[in-house]
């Protein structure tokens, strides 16, 4: 359609010329130069018009993604399936409120998958609420090898069967990356693969994302992933409480992948296989922590519940705040000891890069929280007078 539009174009400025031709005096009062940039943002600006009419404006392509920019464009992504392949932009926080959806709102039962790249460009979708008993639950339904980054959902309430999360029930082979959830999920009974940020993680990355929301449903429930099968999740938090079975503040269940550098903090509770991170870990975790109280009867933990043929290196657990003195991995520590740098760079943690401390006050934080600034010193993710009072403190100090 561009080429018909530029070909028209370059006719149109041809016939011109040849007009001018026979008339001097008007190629003396009009530069060529100008006259084709005037003739070419014509053109450009007539076909991106007529693609513009296909959500908020872009051609769909890296450069050019389309614009998202209302309810209405979201809801039109949704409807175009052979768009799914295609590059997206958000471009304005959008409100979902009024409406109570019954199936994912993106890629509903996978058919076909979402494939192309989602950029919330640090805007947020907020307020919605689905309501399904059924599998692939969540904003996205299903991710298949596509890309979602920078995007916020706050405020959703999500209920589903199997595969069930805020952002996306089924994760395959897709990238997430920076992101969050503060919503909530739940499933009935017999539901499972659960999780505020990802129901079900299958061979997908997940980095630099966090969920603050409440996570609850029968078997393979998760703070941030219900389960985690062949994915990498990194550099990741949750602090919302959990309840089920085979449960974890971070993920339920935990296999033929890795997890490091993450984080969790939130209650956890149920009957078996329950961990403070991570319900039944089969592969391994590295560089992680968990503080939040863990309550159950089998197979309990205060970072791992069940360890099968799994390894936790460099990973601890509060024995205080868990109320768990044993673990099937990690290392136990106390409340004092978990907000001492060197437990941490004993065992090699990154706190040049990857984590920061207010040592001796803060547990470690994830450094992508607060964006790497150098003057917020207690890592509470914004500048403020407790940040001059560490300042003040380590420089009479001499430190």
């Amino acid at each position: 359609m561009i080429y018909c539009y530029l070909k028209a174009g370059m006719r149109l400025f041809a016939a011109f010329q040849e007009v001018t031709k026979e008339k001097p005096w008007r190629r003396a009062k009009m530069k060529t130069g100008t006259t084709f940039t005037l003739f070419l943002t014509a053109i450009l600006t007539l076909a991106a018009g007529s693609a513009f009419g296909k959500y908020s404006g872009g051609f769909g392509i890296p450069v050019a993604p389309y614009r998202i920019a209302t309810k209405a464009d979201l809801l039109a992504l949704a409807a175009n399936t052979g768009d799914y392949g295609k590059c997206f932009i958000l471009t304005a926080d959008i409100n979902m409120a009024g409406q109570v959806f019954t199936a994912p709102i993106i890629a509903a039962d996978g058919v076909p998958a979402f494939s192309g790249t989602f950029d919330g460009n640090g805007h947020k979708i907020t307020n919605f609420t689905i309501n399904e008993d059924y599998y692939d639950i969540g904003l996205f339904g299903t991710i298949s090898g596509g890309s979602v980054k920078n995007l916020g959902i706050e405020d959703c309430l999500v209920s589903g069967f199997y595969y069930v999360g805020c952002l996306a029930g089924f994760n395959g082979g897709g990238s997430i990356s920076n992101c969050y959830s503060t919503g909530s999920v739940s499933g009935p009974s017999y539901s499972s693969n659960i999780g505020c940020l990802v129901g079900y993680n299958n061979g997908g990355s997940i980095s630099d994302c966090y969920s603050t929301g409440s996570a609850g449903g029968d078997s393979h429930v998760g703070g941030l992933v219900g389960s985690n099968q062949g994915g990498n999740i990194s550099n990741c938090y949750a602090t919302g409480s959990v309840t089920g079975d085979i449960i974890g503040g971070l993920v339920g269940s935990h296999s033929d992948g890795t997890i490091s550098n993450c984080y969790s903090t939130g209650s956890v509770s149920g009957v078996s296989y329950i961990g403070g991170l991570v319900g039944i870990n089969y592969s391994s975790i590295s560089n992680c922590y968990s503080a939040g109280a863990v309550s159950g009867s089998i197979d309990v933990g205060g970072l791992v519940g069940l360890n099968s043929s799994g390894s936790s290196v460099s990973s601890f657990w509060n024995t205080q705040t868990s109320g768990r003195m044993t673990s099937a991995g990690g290392t136990g520590k106390t409340t004092a000891q978990m907000k001492i740098l060197s437990t941490f760079t004993s065992a090699g943690w990154d706190f040049a890069n990857v984590w920061g401390i207010y040592n001796g006050q803060s547990y470690p934080c994830l450094k992508f929280l607060t964006g790497f600034n150098p003057v917020d010193l207690n890592y509470s993710g914004k500048v403020d007078m407790q940040d001059f009072a560490i300042f003040a403190d380590n420089w009479l100090a001499g430190d």
